[in-house]
């Protein structure tokens, strides 16, 4: 699948790597979940991959941390990138 990573995304992560919450494993880790999505593999279960509800309900979220979720929709062979963050940043968020 191709990838496709969109400018919330983007200024998402710069904010998490300044804020220091996360750790380079914890970056890693994205990574790595990120390639497994590229490469079509399972994602373990305990990262609870599971669909959005309420006005995100076409997007999927994965939980990278307890409190910091990838969130992403995949559309025609494509991977869309669309943000990270807390529970509380995600769901005020309006796409």
């Amino acid at each position: 699948m191709d990838i496709r990573i969109q400018k919330s995304f983007k200024k998402n992560i710069q904010r998490d790597e300044k804020s220091n919450k996360y750790s380079e494993d914890d970056f890693k880790v994205l990574k790595n979940i990120i390639r497994k999505l590229k490469d079509n593999e399972d994602i373990e279960p305990k990262f609870r991959r599971h669909k959005l509800i309420g006005n995100l309900k076409e997007y999927e979220g994965i939980h990278i941390k307890h409190n910091w979720v990838l969130v992403f929709k995949i559309s025609d062979n494509t991977i869309i990138l669309v943000m990270i963050g807390t529970h509380t940043q995600v769901y005020r968020t309006r796409f």
